[in-house]
C-alpha cells in the first residue's frame, strides 16, 4: 500500500503548469523522506483497519482502501496545494457503489451525508470566489462531501468535520504566529486537517462517540 500511495502522489496529474516538489530538481532527500513516512503511515493504517475491521472483509477493504485515499489526499495537498478531481472522483463513485454492502452504513445516510458535507464549505468557496478572495477551495468542498460518504450522516461525520476544522484552526493560527502578519497571505492547504480528522472518525470515531454519550 505504501508504494501505491507514494506512486499516486508523485504521480497525479496536477492542474496545468503546476509541477509537485516530487518532480523537481534538487529535492530528493525530501522526497525520499516522504515516502518513507507515507509507507510507514500507510502500513499502519492497513494494521489498524484489519485489527479493528478483520472479522468483516467488506468493512475492513473499505475502511483500509478509503484511509489510504485520504492518506494520498493529504499529501498531496501539502506538496501542490492542490486536491486533485483525478483523485476525489474515482473515490466518491467507489464509496458509492460500496454503500449497499457496508452493514454498518445504511445508503441514505452515505447520500445525505455526502450531501452534507458539501454544503458545510460550499458558501464559502462560492463567497471567495465572488469576492477573489482564496477562503477555501473546491477541492476541499469536494473532500468534504468524500468524507459524507464514506463517514455517512452520523456523528462521525460531524467528529470527522469538527477536527478537520479544530486542527486547520490550529495550523493557521501557528503560521500566523510563526510567521507574523505576512502569514495572512500565505495559502496554507486544508486537506490534511480535513484527512486527520477524517481519519480519526474513521478509525476511532466509534470508540470516541460512545465514550462522549457514557460520559455528557
Amino acid at each position: 500500500m505504501g508504494a501505491i500511495s507514494n506512486l499516486a502522489i508523485e504521480r497525479t496529474p496536477p492542474i496545468e503548469g503546476l509541477v509537485p516538489p516530487s518532480l523537481r530538481n534538487g529535492v530528493s532527500f525530501r522526497v525520499q523522506l516522504r515516502r518513507v513516512v507515507v509507507t510507514a503511515m500507510a502500513a499502519l493504517l492497513f494494521a489498524l483497519a484489519w485489527s479493528r475491521f478483520g472479522d468483516n472483509p467488506i468493512e475492513f477493504a473499505a475502511v483500509a482502501a478509503f484511509g489510504t485515499v485520504f492518506l494520498v489526499l493529504a499529501f498531496v495537498d501539502l506538496e501542490t496545494l492542490y486536491l486533485p478531481d483525478v483523485i476525489i472522483y474515482p473515490a466518491f463513485i467507489v464509496a458509492l457503489a460500496v454503500l449497499p454492502f457496508r452493514s454498518d452504513l445504511a445508503i441514505w445516510e452515505g447520500v445525505l451525508g455526502a450531501m452534507i458535507g458539501l454544503a458545510v464549505f460550499f458558501p464559502f468557496a462560492w463567497v471567495g470566489d465572488r469576492i477573489g478572495r482564496d477562503i477555501m477551495g473546491w477541492g476541499d468542498v469536494k473532500f468534504s462531501a468524500l468524507l459524507g460518504i464514506v463517514l455517512g450522516v452520523q456523528l462521525l461525520l460531524l467528529l470527522g468535520l469538527y477536527l478537520g476544522i479544530l486542527i486547520g484552526g490550529v495550523v493557521g493560527i501557528g503560521a500566523l504566529l510563526a510567521r507574523g502578519l505576512g502569514a495572512r497571505r500565505t495559502l496554507i492547504p486544508y486537506g490534511p486537517s480535513l484527512a486527520v480528522g477524517g481519519l480519526i472518525a474513521l478509525y476511532a470515531g466509534s470508540a470516541i462517540t460512545d465514550w462522549a454519550s457514557r460520559t455528557l
